[in-house]
């Protein structure tokens, strides 16, 4: 059996779209759905964050540099 793990949130009008989809058009699938917790996506928590804080993304090598500086400064 193959799954599918997406997280993704409630719409206005309390509804998901959940797409893409790797079945193929009028397969039947089995859709169960629960609320995700905090913790378990980082990277997605993370993201919102720098988007509300308007935090520009950076590149590994910026944030390499931004490493060394503060090591630096022990």
């Amino acid at each position: 059996m193959k799954a599918v793990k997406k997280l993704i949130e409630v719409e206005r009008d309390k509804s998901v779209t959940v797409r893409p989809l790797p079945f193929k058009p009028g397969s039947k699938v089995e859709v169960i759905v629960f609320p995700a917790k905090e913790w378990e996506d980082i990277f997605g928590y993370m993201d919102e964050v720098a988007k509300s804080k308007k935090i520009a993304p950076m590149s590994m090598k910026e944030v390499e540099r931004i490493v060394r500086e503060v090591r630096k400064s022990r």
